[in-house]
């Protein structure tokens, strides 16, 4: 590191303990080892033994980020089931709601036909599917909920009558 050396600044005795100070860090750094000099071409010289990572050092730092990585991707795999489980559960009031809707819009009648009949009257935008992208199940009127609508999800492994089935009427997993 250098300072000024203009010569009011060499004159100052506050600037010239300062310098001094500044030397006395140098030398102290240079020292300890973590501030290294350095040649005319601006170059660190290299001791014996420093010429970078061995191939083993780089596979377990590797290794190690790797683990890492992997403990991380459990993690969120574990909350992109349960968010899938609140999107199906989210959506399934909300076609609810639409059904709601569609029976103040339409004289009378008591339910549509099909899902698809809420997206043709523009109650819903898009045609209602759970989290895992397949359509959902509708009875309407429904047997559990007399006066509204049974919507009914096969769950992650699609298939009916297993424990992670989502249905409208129980309570919220």
């Amino acid at each position: 590191m250098t300072l000024p050396t203009s010569s009011a600044l060499t004159d100052h005795r506050t600037y010239a303990s300062l310098r001094r100070a500044v030397r006395a860090m140098t030398a102290l750094w240079v020292k300890v080892g973590r501030l290294k000099r350095r040649d005319r071409r601006g170059a660190t010289p290299l001791r014996p033994g420093e010429g970078g990572y061995t191939l083993t050092e780089i596979m377990i730092a590797l290794a190690i980020v790797s683990l890492m990585l992997g403990g991380a991707a459990v993690a969120a795999f574990g909350q992109l089931e349960k968010a899938r489980k609140k999107e199906t559960i989210n959506m399934m009031r909300k076609v609810k709601d639409g059904v709601l809707q569609w029976r103040m819009d339409a004289t009378g009648e008591q339910c549509p036909g099909s899902l698809a009949d809420l997206v043709t009257t523009k109650v819903l935008t898009k045609e209602p599917k759970d989290g895992w992208g397949r359509p959902f199940v509708m009875k309407c009127p429904g047997e559990h909920d007399t006066d509204g609508i049974d919507l009914y999800s096969f769950g992650k492994d699609g298939k009916e009558g297993t424990p992670d089935d989502l249905k409208s009427w129980e309570d919220d997993k």
